[in-house]
Protein backbone atom coordinates (compact mmCIF):
# COMPACT_ATOMS: atom_id res chain seq x y z
CA UNK A 1 0.00 0.00 0.00
CA UNK A 2 1.03 3.04 -1.18
CA UNK A 3 1.86 6.27 1.49
CA UNK A 4 2.17 9.67 1.11
CA UNK A 5 5.83 9.41 1.72
CA UNK A 6 6.98 7.51 -1.53
CA UNK A 7 4.32 9.76 -3.37
CA UNK A 8 5.71 12.85 -2.15
CA UNK A 9 9.53 12.09 -2.12
CA UNK A 10 9.74 10.19 -4.97
CA UNK A 11 6.80 9.43 -7.23
CA UNK A 12 5.79 12.90 -7.97
CA UNK A 13 9.33 14.81 -8.05
CA UNK A 14 10.08 11.41 -10.16
CA UNK A 15 7.88 12.12 -12.67
CA UNK A 16 8.47 15.86 -12.85
CA UNK A 17 12.17 15.69 -13.17
CA UNK A 18 11.61 12.79 -16.24
CA UNK A 19 9.35 15.13 -18.17
CA UNK A 20 11.70 18.63 -17.79
CA UNK A 21 15.20 16.66 -17.79
CA UNK A 22 13.38 14.60 -21.17
CA UNK A 23 12.69 17.53 -22.63
CA UNK A 24 15.64 19.88 -21.42
CA UNK A 25 17.68 17.33 -23.38
CA UNK A 26 15.82 17.10 -27.02
CA UNK A 27 15.99 20.85 -26.27
CA UNK A 28 19.65 21.30 -26.16
CA UNK A 29 19.71 18.75 -29.28
CA UNK A 30 17.31 21.11 -30.85
CA UNK A 31 19.24 23.82 -30.93
CA UNK A 32 21.84 22.32 -31.75
CA UNK A 33 24.50 24.82 -30.60
CA UNK A 34 22.75 27.86 -31.44
CA UNK A 35 21.25 30.60 -28.92
CA UNK A 36 18.45 29.29 -27.55
CA UNK A 37 14.94 30.55 -28.52
CA UNK A 38 12.35 29.33 -25.86
CA UNK A 39 9.80 30.05 -29.01
CA UNK A 40 10.78 27.11 -30.53
CA UNK A 41 10.69 24.71 -27.77
CA UNK A 42 7.33 23.53 -28.97
CA UNK A 43 6.72 20.24 -26.54
CA UNK A 44 5.25 18.39 -30.61
CA UNK A 45 8.56 19.50 -32.62
CA UNK A 46 10.83 18.37 -29.58
CA UNK A 47 9.20 14.62 -29.86
CA UNK A 48 9.23 14.67 -34.05
CA UNK A 49 11.52 12.22 -35.49
CA UNK A 50 11.26 15.37 -38.69
CA UNK A 51 11.78 18.09 -36.56
CA UNK A 52 14.10 16.97 -33.95
CA UNK A 53 15.90 13.46 -35.34
CA UNK A 54 18.91 13.30 -33.02
CA UNK A 55 16.92 14.45 -30.17
CA UNK A 56 13.25 13.64 -29.92
CA UNK A 57 13.55 9.99 -27.82
CA UNK A 58 14.89 12.12 -25.12
CA UNK A 59 12.03 13.90 -25.49
CA UNK A 60 9.27 11.18 -25.65
CA UNK A 61 11.15 9.34 -23.10
CA UNK A 62 10.59 11.93 -20.70
CA UNK A 63 6.92 12.16 -20.98
CA UNK A 64 6.17 8.46 -21.13
CA UNK A 65 7.90 7.91 -17.87
CA UNK A 66 6.12 11.03 -16.89
CA UNK A 67 2.94 9.60 -17.31
CA UNK A 68 3.21 6.30 -16.04
CA UNK A 69 5.07 7.12 -12.59
CA UNK A 70 1.98 9.23 -11.90
CA UNK A 71 -0.46 6.93 -12.49
CA UNK A 72 -0.26 5.40 -9.50
CA UNK A 73 -0.07 8.49 -7.10
CA UNK A 74 -3.47 9.30 -8.95
CA UNK A 75 -4.93 6.23 -8.11
CA UNK A 76 -3.49 7.16 -4.71
CA UNK A 77 -5.25 10.62 -4.47
CA UNK A 78 -8.29 8.62 -5.75
CA UNK A 79 -8.06 6.13 -2.47
CA UNK A 80 -7.83 9.05 0.03
CA UNK A 81 -11.25 10.98 -0.98
CA UNK A 82 -13.58 8.39 -2.74
CA UNK A 83 -15.69 7.42 0.46
CA UNK A 84 -16.54 11.20 1.20
CA UNK A 85 -17.35 12.48 -2.22
CA UNK A 86 -16.96 9.27 -4.38
CA UNK A 87 -19.24 10.53 -7.87
CA UNK A 88 -16.17 13.22 -8.10
CA UNK A 89 -13.55 11.69 -7.40
CA UNK A 90 -14.39 9.11 -9.49
CA UNK A 91 -15.02 11.26 -12.42
CA UNK A 92 -11.64 13.02 -11.43
CA UNK A 93 -9.73 9.80 -11.56
CA UNK A 94 -10.91 8.93 -14.81
CA UNK A 95 -10.33 12.71 -16.35
CA UNK A 96 -6.40 12.17 -14.78
CA UNK A 97 -5.78 8.59 -16.08
CA UNK A 98 -7.09 9.47 -19.45
CA UNK A 99 -4.51 12.53 -19.86
CA UNK A 100 -2.19 10.93 -18.73
CA UNK A 101 -2.57 7.85 -21.34
CA UNK A 102 -2.57 9.89 -24.07
CA UNK A 103 0.47 11.47 -22.85
CA UNK A 104 1.74 8.45 -22.79
CA UNK A 105 0.77 7.04 -26.43
CA UNK A 106 2.10 10.42 -27.52
CA UNK A 107 5.48 9.39 -26.01
CA UNK A 108 5.51 5.49 -27.36
CA UNK A 109 4.05 6.72 -31.45
CA UNK A 110 6.49 9.66 -30.94
CA UNK A 111 8.99 7.86 -33.65
CA UNK A 112 6.04 6.69 -35.69
CA UNK A 113 4.61 10.20 -35.88
CA UNK A 114 5.26 13.02 -38.53
CA UNK A 115 4.19 16.11 -38.85
CA UNK A 116 0.75 17.77 -36.70
CA UNK A 117 -1.19 14.12 -37.43
CA UNK A 118 -5.32 14.65 -36.45
CA UNK A 119 -4.23 11.84 -33.75
CA UNK A 120 -1.55 13.86 -32.25
CA UNK A 121 -3.27 16.90 -31.59
CA UNK A 122 -6.12 15.20 -30.83
CA UNK A 123 -4.00 13.25 -28.39
CA UNK A 124 -2.25 16.18 -26.84
CA UNK A 125 -5.53 18.28 -26.18
CA UNK A 126 -6.93 15.10 -24.50
CA UNK A 127 -3.88 15.39 -22.05
CA UNK A 128 -4.20 18.96 -21.51
CA UNK A 129 -7.85 18.51 -20.95
CA UNK A 130 -7.91 15.41 -18.84
CA UNK A 131 -5.18 16.27 -16.22
CA UNK A 132 -6.19 19.60 -16.11
CA UNK A 133 -10.03 18.66 -15.61
CA UNK A 134 -9.42 15.37 -13.51
CA UNK A 135 -7.07 17.19 -11.01
CA UNK A 136 -9.69 19.86 -10.83
CA UNK A 137 -12.47 17.68 -9.68
CA UNK A 138 -10.17 15.95 -7.24
CA UNK A 139 -9.49 18.89 -5.70
CA UNK A 140 -13.09 19.52 -5.33
CA UNK A 141 -13.70 16.19 -3.93
CA UNK A 142 -10.37 16.68 -1.35
CA UNK A 143 -12.43 20.30 -0.41
CA UNK A 144 -8.91 22.33 -1.23
CA UNK A 145 -9.51 25.87 -0.51
CA UNK A 146 -11.91 27.59 -2.77
CA UNK A 147 -9.03 30.13 -4.30
CA UNK A 148 -6.77 27.13 -5.38
CA UNK A 149 -10.37 25.37 -6.74
CA UNK A 150 -11.24 28.41 -8.42
CA UNK A 151 -7.84 29.05 -9.93
CA UNK A 152 -7.76 25.74 -11.08
CA UNK A 153 -11.44 25.98 -12.63
CA UNK A 154 -10.11 29.19 -14.38
CA UNK A 155 -7.10 27.13 -15.73
CA UNK A 156 -9.47 24.61 -17.16
CA UNK A 157 -11.53 27.59 -19.00
CA UNK A 158 -8.21 28.44 -20.80
CA UNK A 159 -6.62 24.81 -21.41
CA UNK A 160 -10.35 23.73 -23.33
CA UNK A 161 -10.01 27.64 -25.03
CA UNK A 162 -6.49 26.86 -26.03
CA UNK A 163 -7.46 23.32 -26.90
CA UNK A 164 -10.14 23.97 -29.03
CA UNK A 165 -11.12 27.48 -29.50
CA UNK A 166 -10.52 29.45 -32.06
CA UNK A 167 -6.68 30.87 -31.48
CA UNK A 168 -4.31 31.40 -33.35
CA UNK A 169 -0.33 31.79 -32.18
CA UNK A 170 1.99 34.09 -33.38
CA UNK A 171 5.52 33.18 -32.48
CA UNK A 172 6.85 36.50 -33.13
CA UNK A 173 6.42 37.29 -29.21
CA UNK A 174 6.87 34.71 -26.43
CA UNK A 175 3.41 35.45 -24.76
CA UNK A 176 1.62 34.67 -28.51
CA UNK A 177 3.95 31.42 -29.03
CA UNK A 178 2.81 28.00 -28.71
CA UNK A 179 5.71 26.81 -26.83
CA UNK A 180 5.17 29.61 -24.14
CA UNK A 181 1.34 28.59 -23.47
CA UNK A 182 1.92 24.25 -23.89
CA UNK A 183 4.74 25.11 -21.24
CA UNK A 184 2.38 26.98 -18.80
CA UNK A 185 -0.04 24.45 -19.19
CA UNK A 186 2.36 21.96 -18.29
CA UNK A 187 3.38 23.63 -14.91
CA UNK A 188 -0.48 24.26 -13.87
CA UNK A 189 -0.79 20.20 -14.29
CA UNK A 190 1.81 19.83 -11.92
CA UNK A 191 1.32 22.64 -9.93
CA UNK A 192 -2.53 21.30 -9.22
CA UNK A 193 -1.28 17.30 -8.90
CA UNK A 194 1.49 18.83 -5.93
CA UNK A 195 -1.02 20.60 -4.33
CA UNK A 196 -3.27 17.67 -4.20
CA UNK A 197 -1.05 15.24 -2.89
CA UNK A 198 0.13 18.26 -0.01
CA UNK A 199 -4.06 18.69 0.71
CA UNK A 200 -4.35 14.72 1.33
CA UNK A 201 -1.09 14.37 2.77
CA UNK A 202 -1.60 10.91 1.08
CA UNK A 203 -0.77 8.94 4.58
Amino acid sequence: MLSWRPVLRFLLPASFGAFLLGNFISCAIFANGEPFDPKTAILSDLQSPDDNPKGYLAAAAGTAISAVLLMPAMVLCYGRVRNERPTLALAGLMGVEAGLLSALTIGILAPFTHDYSALHIQLASATFIGVSAGSWLLLLAARASPAFIGFQLGALLAVVFLCLGPVVFNNARLLTSLAFWEWVLCADCGVAIWVLARRLRLE
